[in-house]
């Protein structure tokens, strides 16, 4: 999924820390479900911690790396309530019964420059029951657009080998990607100043 030439109300001029908590775009899912994918809120906990109540075990350890199930207070509000600067986080949200459920979420964490390259490391959890609808890829289009904006060069996850699906995320972005296995996953660095490819 390409990320060049797509429509945004901010294409105008360069995005700014106000812009990207104020994001919010309507996408449709392949079953052609209209979902939001709009910036994280401090009022999200609730919505959060439904999220992580419904995810499996198997996914959570795919995004963290760890089998935990008990988020504390704090936890939350790592997750929640972040600057929008060193770290942006989107959500999917459908409605359902007239109330919005978050579906998934995606973040970049900036780590700092490499060299002269702006990177962040980039991460995603979608809840299992809403996985193969094009979730972690609609996400990631925008966060692509946002940092491109942001003045960061270059993305980079870790992935577990398994996790066939997000590693099928990243290669089909259309973004030049390098994969490095390393001993335990699988070290995926992308250059968002590269041609897209789709």
């Amino acid at each position: 999924m390409a990320v060049r030439g797509f429509w945004s109300p901010y294409r105008s001029h360069r995005m700014d820390r106000d812009d990207i908590v104020k994001y919010s775009v309507t996408e449709r899912l392949r079953d052609q479900r209209p979902v939001t994918i709009r910036a994280i809120r401090p009022d999200d906990k609730g919505l959060v911690i439904e999220l992580l109540r419904e995810v499996s075990a198997e996914s959570l350890y795919r995004r963290l790396f760890t089998t935990k199930k008990v988020f504390t207070a704090d936890d939350l509000k790592q997750i929640t309530d972040v600057d929008f600067a060193n770290v942006v986080a989107l959500v999917a949200v459908l409605e359902k019964d007239g109330n919005d459920h978050i579906m998934g979420g995606g973040r970049y964490i900036r780590s700092g420059p490499s060299g002269n390259e702006q990177r962040a490391e980039v991460a995603f959890l979608v809840d299992d029951a809403f996985q193969g609808l094009g979730i972690a890829s609609c996400i990631f289009k925008h966060l692509i657009m946002i940092a491109r904006e942001s003045g960061i060069r270059q993305f980079e996850a870790e992935v577990l080998p398994s996790n066939e699906a997000m590693l099928k995320v990243f290669t089909r972005s259309g973004i030049p990607v390098t994969k490095r296995a390393t001993c335990d996953s699988v070290h995926i660095l992308m250059d968002l100043t590269g041609e897209d490819k789709q």
